[in-house]
């Protein structure tokens, strides 16, 4: 096995390297400006009563100061590089994958090394193996680089118990990258070109993150609370809001495209049903953990089902 991981990273040395390379540079710039966030000693409280500036909030000069030189950091660095992080893991797991056994395919080498392995199966384990590997602890860096951004984004929320930007770190982040890997890999066996196997993987790798995630909007309901729109936990930093309805006094939710309504100045509703209140239906923050875990637990599924396939396609596929 050794002796396959070093022919592995020696045959594909450049494209492994430019993929650690791009993802350990975003993890370090994420903790860099992770830093300079916190440097700017702009508190919760503090950066609470700047937000409320416009509305008759109050703040202190240094206080405003502190929290200027805070969002602009944000703005201009951290936001950028949330979302680069959460598009670099896709596109490492990509790159790392297209080539693996297409390469070997392409180049009419797969004969040789088919014939001299004890089995393609076990060939493939030593190709795949030591990159996935490699691929896990580099996502593990950025993930965990990204999760320490959001919390310097957001002092008054744990990132670990919120939905906000949960795509670009934590458990997300790797799942998407090996699952966008495993496609890649079984594309390249499939087609055995590297270019062709790029762009189809590309292709399938956004229709099949995106299936889970749209499969996921369907089953998030069930996780949800219904409570009060003006209630704290409506209002919950960190918690996923779903939509906004109109619960009938039956206990019936409807849309409240179906009512004509008012709500006044003191907060009261007046138009709706006798009983009816607006109500919103919101996903707290503190079920992160279990919605991210359920939702790694299926990437990695696919992920492996995907593998799984793209053994029975070496083995029975011809060299050339």
């Amino acid at each position: 096995m050794l002796t396959q991981a070093r022919i592995t990273f020696r045959l594909h040395r450049f494209t492994l390297l430019a993929v650690a390379a791009m993802l350990l540079l975003a993890s370090v710039a994420a903790l860099i400006v992770a830093a300079r966030l916190h440097a700017t000693g702009a508190t919760p409280e503090c950066l609470a009563s700047w937000r409320g500036l416009p509305f008759g909030g109050s703040a202190t000069t240094d206080c405003q100061r502190r929290a200027s030189e805070f969002y602009s950091i944000n703005s201009a660095w951290a936001s950028p590089l949330m979302g680069a992080i959460g598009g670099l893991a896709p596109l490492a797991g990509l790159l790392a994958g297209a080539a693996l056994v297409a390469r070997e395919i392409e180049d009419r080498t797969a004969s040789v090394a088919w014939s001299l392995a004890t089995s393609r199966t076990r060939w493939l384990v030593g190709r795949v193996a030591p990159v996935a590997a490699l691929l896990l602890g580099l996502f593990a860096i950025a993930a965990f680089s990204a999760t320490e951004l959001q919390r310097a984004r957001q002092p008054s929320i744990d990132p670990l118990l919120s939905f906000d930007n949960a795509s670009s770190r934590g458990l997300e982040v790797v799942a998407i990258g090996m699952l966008v890997f495993a496609v890649a890999v079984l594309v390249g066996a499939v087609l055995g070109r590297v270019l062709p196997a790029l762009i189809t993987s590309a292709v399938i790798g956004v229709l099949l993150v995106g299936g889970v995630f749209i499969s996921q909007q369907a089953w998030l309901p069930s996780q949800a609370d219904i409570v009060d729109f003006r209630s704290a936990e409506a209002q919950q930093g960190g918690a996923l809001y779903i939509d906004q309805v109109i619960r009938l006094s039956s206990g019936e939710l409807r849309s409240m495209m179906e009512f004509q309504f008012d709500e006044n100045t003191d907060g009261t509703v007046t138009g709706l049903p006798a009983g009816a209140t607006i109500v919103g239906i919101v996903v707290p923050g503190s079920r992160h953990p279990f919605v991210d875990t359920v939702l790694a637990a299926v990437m990695a599924a696919i992920s492996a089902a995907l593998l799984a396939l793209t053994a029975f396609v070496v083995r029975r596929r011809r060299p050339s």
